[in-house]
């Protein structure tokens, strides 16, 4: 996971950056527990914002604990445990294998190796979520056919990845369904443009299908205020969405997410370039 989903720390007060490392905490360990030890590579804040997003709809007050880790040994963490965190655990496995596969690794690799590894739980949330699964299997096949066609619509990929994300969060049947899914679907779609922006340069040295590299050889001085805007769209959307949903706790930090966190890596990445070219033409401002 590419880690773009995640709260600005800086403008979190204490007690929420204490909630949201809780709620991390939390999918780590709930990891462990769903695929052993080595499941625990598959963590990412993405996933945690879905979680907290989740818990403040059907949980009052996600239930807390403190323990020691491997990662932490030498202090408890405190961490929000539960039968949602669970979910979004199986969650992750699911939509980090479908990534990997997707990804189309190399027999022998350590990335293969991995995937391997995972089968056997990956199967059993499989049985367990037929309709997740299934929209899992479907966007593979897309998304390889767009592959090998070299698609140049962004938007075919980016609405698999959407379509993904959406029908995770759909842990219940309910009236929140049609909302919550919009939520994931605009979420999704935003994290794939984004980490086709952020990676294109690294994706075109070493040959891997990015669908931005072609926008932005087509119209280099266009791109990035049609990349931008589309990014800006797709928040606003998600964030619209969310209004709408009855949160009951810790909408704080989902706000923080979504007005601040989701732009720090495209902030960076700027940033980065910026500096280049000065270094470059000494002159630049």
């Amino acid at each position: 996971m590419f880690g773009i989903i995640v709260a600005d720390k800086n403008s979190l007060s204490s007690d929420e950056t204490a909630k949201y490392d809780a709620y991390h905490c939390g999918l780590c360990r709930a990891l462990r527990d769903v695929g052993g030890t080595k499941a625990k590579a598959v963590l990412s804040y993405d996933m945690t914002f879905l979680y907290i997003l989740l818990s403040g709809l059907y949980e009052d007050e996600p239930e807390g604990s403190s323990f020691y880790c491997s990662t932490h040994p030498l202090s408890k963490h405190y961490c929000f445990s539960g039968d949602i965190a669970s979910y979004m655990a199986e969650m992750s496995l699911l939509m980090a294998y479908t990534r990997m596969v997707c990804d189309s690794c190399s027999s022998g690799s350590n990335e293969q190796k991995f995937i391997n590894s995972l089968s056997g739980t990956v199967k059993q949330i499989e049985e367990k979520y037929p309709s997740q699964a299934e929209v899992c299997r479907k966007s593979i096949v897309s998304i390889r056919d767009s592959a090998r066609r070299n698609e140049e619509n962004e938007q075919l990929a980016a609405c698999r990845v959407g379509e993904i994300f959406g029908t995770s969060l759909l842990m219940k049947k309910d009236e929140l369904e049609h909302d919550l899914y919009d939520v994931g679907f605009y979420l999704g779609k935003f994290y794939f443009l984004m980490g086709a922006h952020l990676s294109r340069t690294n994706d075109k040295y070493a040959g891997i299908y990015n669908p931005l590299i072609i926008k932005e050889e087509k119209d280099p001085a266009g791109y990035e205020s049609a990349i931008r805007a589309n990014l800006k769209s797709l928040i606003h959307e998600a964030e619209k969405s969310l209004e709408r949903l009855p949160v009951k706790h810790d909408a704080s930090i989902l706000k923080n997410v979504l007005e601040s966190g989701v732009w720090l890596k495209y902030n960076s990445s700027n940033e980065k370039v910026q500096k280049q070219l000065r270094q470059v033409h000494h002159f630049f401002i």
